[in-house]
């Protein structure tokens, strides 16, 4: 065993090949902390990251034969990302404005609403018109026609994963500009 512990980490991946029960629990009680971080900073739910962090786990122990990994981090560090955006993407964690905008609607019912209404639908259609063209057709696709992003890949004639990245990295921008008009409101 303290052979195994002078190998780096690249070292351990090649020597497990056969799946070498040490070398793999080296290799996991090295990077356990790793992905279980970079997975809850994604999801923000400590049983969420716990389970994708033991499915990543899983997945490298069944798949050690074939697999032929130089970078460890960066290996985990993908697939960390794309469990969490598969998460997401199963879980319907993402809630189109066109849904809250129906939602606002059906809470309020004040005089100033039909012109408040317009506002917002107005400003979500800013905040889309924003994105880059890519990520304009990607996010449309995706919440206005309800395509799941195989299907918006298939049409685009994408990879799934960078739908999926540019999928998020919209979202992400969406969220931002959104959060800071909601700061800018409460200070005025």
């Amino acid at each position: 065993m303290a052979d195994c512990k002078s190998h780096t980490t690249s070292n351990l991946l090649s020597r497990s090949q056969i799946q070498d029960e040490q070398v793999f629990t080296l290799l996991y009680e090295e990077h356990w902390e790793y992905v279980f971080e970079q997975a809850f900073i994604r999801c923000h739910q400590y049983d969420i990251a716990e389970n994708i962090t033991q499915d990543i786990f899983v997945a490298l122990w069944n798949q050690m034969e074939e697999l032929s990994i130089e970078n460890v981090r960066g290996y985990l560090y993908t697939a960390v990302k794309n469990r969490v955006l598969n998460w997401f993407e199963k879980e319907k964690r993402y809630v189109p404005i066109a849904e809250l905008l129906i939602e606002y609607q059906a809470a309020t019912d004040s005089s100033d609403t039909p012109l408040l209404d317009k506002e917002l639908v107005l400003l979500a259609e800013a905040l889309v018109n924003s994105l880059s063209a890519k990520q304009q057709i990607i996010y449309r696709m995706r919440y206005e026609q309800e395509l799941d992003t195989a299907e918006i890949a298939k049409k685009l004639k994408m990879n799934r994963k960078t739908v999926q990245n540019q999928l998020s990295l919209a979202l992400a921008q969406l969220r931002a500009s959104l959060t800071l008009l909601l700061i800018i409101t409460k200070l005025f």
